[in-house]
């Protein structure tokens, strides 16, 4: 029954890039570049990704991706799909998103990634860009200190971080922002993975080159690629998207060229374990596509464990859980932190006496230009609540007394869960409001039933999205759904359960 529940579900969906969006002609404002902007509801703009990529020079700054791309004179030939161990298989929730969505296939067509590379005497290369089953490719004889990457008409988040030995690893970065660098530090080792739709419907792939002559292999989905510890450094790099499961990527053959010829999650009987590329014993976080871990000395904790200044709960098999409810319920007092930087807003609760430390679980969210910053108590709720342009929020909280901004659900046309804008849902945590704080509508009515009047909200900026990744919208509602899938009224009355998964 859940299984044909969750079909019921995914029939109705559609990736539709159509959407009510103003984009400035040159988007600067925020590490994660060209974002558009979505007034408080209404425009008329159609926005749609381009047939083709432009060929034009980009003549903007380093985020200029809004511009023309210059197509690279010849990109290496990307990984071989027909190779030994190829399964042909897909996964069930791409195969079904791929099949059954009848404009998938356009999208996965027009969309395409833009990769730039900054030089070690600060000078941007051209963008070499890629579009599903075609291979980009930039090459750099003198290194390169740090890397941008955006998606264009590829629905999700696209995240990667770089490493060199002098500064180790990068945090992770995303949507056209540049991995953080040091002066005379090459890029020695690259991390890229997705999140979202895109991470649902594609695996992206990259190979490296490096200074010694060496080739690397071809890495998946926020693998190791490149060196460590040899003295060289990456001359050459290239990407690829294509569609997720089509190949064997389980290769760990010549992706990096270390002390171990591997960097990263080897799995096996009992928990993980770490193995770093240096040889050292490894104490930090890592990755497996989306599955967080922590290690200390190679081995991954599990249980409560206090770790950069947060108190973080990880399963039986060493996962990061990033929902605390199940395991510890929702009593409260709660602090809700909202990063307007990232769209990212964590819930807080107490560790006893060592404050509020525990992060309970994250949402996406948007903020606009005039949310502003501080530390506000909110005085007053509303059921629904008419807003501007006619429109109307459910689940809304005041951020403070005398402040016409509002936490709230998703935007609708009338006092009615059937009368969602669509665009609203799609795009949250990319569209920007008119300055109030918007969720998904499930997210919105949690807090305006956990979170009594007085409930602490601080509001600030951080590059960092906060203690767990960004969540991420999983699936698009096509242009004709006018209920949100997170709703729970609505999910009553139509009968339907979004699930997530």
């Amino acid at each position: 029954m859940h299984k044909s529940i969750h079909k019921l579900m995914l029939a109705s969906f559609t990736i539709a890039m159509t959407f009510s969006l103003t984009l400035p002609a040159f988007a600067t404002g925020g590490p994660l570049g060209p974002l558009g902007v979505l007034p408080e509801p209404d425009s008329t703009t159609t926005v749609q990704p381009p047939a083709e990529a432009p060929s034009q020079d980009l003549t903007g700054g380093p985020l200029g991706f809004l511009g023309g791309l210059s197509q690279p004179e010849s990109a290496p030939s990307g990984p071989d799909t027909s190779v030994s161990g190829a399964t042909g298989e897909v996964s069930s929730t791409a195969d079904f998103m791929v099949e059954s969505l009848p404009d998938v296939q356009q999208k996965i067509n027009s969309h395409f990634v833009s990769l730039r590379l900054l030089h070690p005497d600060q000078s941007w290369s051209d963008v070499a860009y890629t579009s599903s089953g075609s291979t980009a490719g930039l090459s750099s004889p003198q290194g390169f200190i740090s890397m941008s990457l955006f998606s264009d008409g590829l629905p999700g988040d696209i995240l990667y971080r770089t490493y060199s030995s002098a500064s180790g690893w990068s945090r992770w970065v995303m949507n056209g922002e540049h991995a953080p660098w040091n002066a005379g530090s090459n890029v020695e080792a690259v991390q890229i993975r997705l999140n979202g739709v895109a991470d649902k419907v594609f695996d992206i792939s990259y190979s490296t080159t490096l200074s010694n002559g060496a080739a690397c292999s071809w890495s998946y989905n926020g693998r190791t690629n490149g060196t460590m510890g040899t003295g060289a450094y990456i001359t050459g790099i290239s990407i690829c998207i294509t569609r997720r499961g089509l190949y064997d990527n389980t290769s760990t053959a010549n992706l990096v060229y270390s002390a171990t010829s591997f960097d990263g999650i080897r799995f096996g009987d009992g928990l993980p374990t770490y193995i770093d590329g240096t040889g050292s014993a490894f104490t930090g976080w890592a990755w497996n596509d989306r599955d967080r871990y922590y290690f200390v000395n190679n081995s991954a904790v599990t249980g409560w464990q206090y770790i950069d200044g947060y108190k973080y709960y990880f399963d039986e098999s060493g996962k990061l859980v990033t929902d605390l409810e199940p395991i510890i319920g929702a009593n409260g007092p709660y602090l809700i932190k909202v990063n307007k930087q990232m769209n990212c807003t964590t819930i807080y609760v107490q560790d006893g006496g060592n404050g509020y430390i525990i992060p309970l679980k994250s949402f996406l969210c948007s903020t606009g230009d005039d949310t502003p910053l501080g530390t506000f108590h909110t005085p007053e709720k509303y059921r629904w609540h008419e807003m501007i342009h006619s429109s109307y929020c459910q689940y809304l909280m005041r951020l403070n007394a005398g402040l016409h901004i509002l936490l709230h659900s998703d935007i609708y046309s009338a006092p009615n869960p059937a009368t969602l804008s669509p665009a609203t849902y799609n795009y949250m945590g990319i569209a920007r409001s008119s300055g109030c704080i918007r969720f998904v509508t499930g997210d919105a009515k949690w807090m305006y039933d956990h979170c009594p009047i007085g409930t602490t909200i601080q509001v600030y900026n951080s590059s960092i999205p906060g203690p767990y990744d960004r969540p991420c919208v999983e699936y698009f509602i096509s242009e004709q759904q006018t209920w949100d899938p997170t709703d729970p009224e609505a999910v009553a009355a139509f009968g339907v359960l979004y699930t997530g998964n």
